[in-house]
């Protein structure tokens, strides 16, 4: 078998997250990151550094790359998405797919018309003791889902000059980082159809910044969830559990992404799962990553699209929506 010339990849982006892609795409042994768009040079160093050529727009991307990641912050991801759509290109987009429903679905639609392969960055779907607790869900041995819970608390101090808190780039929690968490509910419990929830501000100085956020979803199957994300807590804590008919199902750790065990009770006793300092520590980017470079390559693979995105989005609306009435 002939060994295939690895992918090369181009970066729109190359701030503080672009590291860790690049990190988990050079594991992989099967791409490069060759190139990489950026509004200052100076911050892409590290890259052009390493060979890669700097570029200024996303246009001049074509051709010159196999797939491309989009890793700007998302109030600005929806022209560079529509350009690399129309030319053909796969994209990665980082999560969330936009800052607003409007933008998001404007991408979907992108997509739908232009179909090429296009992944979300949700990389806890590739979490290991994450896709044992769906296996687990899948398999029954808890039953019917009747009630599934997630908390994910810790401080985030979000340094000056960060692009969350820009006026111009503002994203809060309920946007930002909780789509993680509603992503994961929607890939272990199925479709969300209501949610309702209150956010909370407390920096004066940035209107519409929320950092503590607390919902209630339903899902099509009529099962229900209670979520809780925060940035303001000191106290680290990730939690995600099921009560099911059959039985219960808690995955936990200590750090806002460690997951080191997992505890599932039924009427015939009860079981703890301990993992690895590796499998509880893993943040899920080399997975990601792995499953990339298969999708561009005309694999079949499970991930997050476009449509998942939207759906993000859809629902920290409608939690915003609702706690501001």
């Amino acid at each position: 078998m002939t060994k295939q010339e690895p992918l090369r990849i181009g970066f729109v982006g190359g701030g503080g997250i672009a590291h860790r892609h690049a990190d988990a795409l050079a594991r992989t042994g099967s791409a490069v990151v060759t190139d990489v768009v950026d509004l200052d040079e100076s911050r892409v160093r590290w890259l052009t550094s390493e060979g890669a050529s700097f570029r200024r727009r996303p246009e001049e991307l074509v051709g010159a790359v196999d797939a491309v990641y989009v890793l700007t912050p998302p109030r600005v991801r929806r022209d560079t998405i529509a350009v690399l759509a129309g030319a053909g290109i796969p994209i990665f987009s980082e999560k969330p797919l936009a800052a607003t429903l409007e933008d998001a679905a404007a991408i979907a639609e992108v997509v739908r018309e232009s179909p090429v392969p296009f992944m979300t960055g949700f990389m806890r779907r590739w979490h290991t003791p994450n896709r044992v607790f769906r296996d687990l869900v899948r398999s029954g041995a808890i039953g019917e889902p009747v009630q599934f819970f997630r908390q994910r608390i810790g401080r985030l101090d979000v340094p000056a000059g960060d692009w969350r808190t820009t006026p111009a780039q503002l994203c809060g929690v309920t946007v930002e980082s909780a789509s993680h968490d509603i992503d994961l509910l929607r890939w272990i419990g199925g479709d969300i159809v209501a949610a309702t929830g209150h956010v909370d501000e407390t920096r004066p100085d940035l209107p519409g910044f929320d950092e503590t956020m607390g919902a209630t979803l339903r899902f099509a199957s009529g099962a229900s969830a209670v979520l809780q994300v925060s940035w303001q807590s000191r106290v680290e804590r990730n939690v995600l559990g099921v009560i099911g008919t059959l039985g219960t199902a808690v995955l936990e750790g200590s750090g806002l992404w460690t997951s080191s065990t997992l505890t599932v009770a039924t009427a015939d006793g009860t079981t703890t799962r301990a993992f690895s300092p590796d499998e509880a520590d893993e943040d899920g980017y080399g997975g990601q990553a792995e499953g990339f470079v298969r999708l561009v390559r005309g694999e079949q693979v499970d991930h997050a699209d476009a449509e998942d995105g939207l759906a993000t989005v859809e629902i920290s609306t409608r939690i915003l929506r609702s706690s501001a009435v």
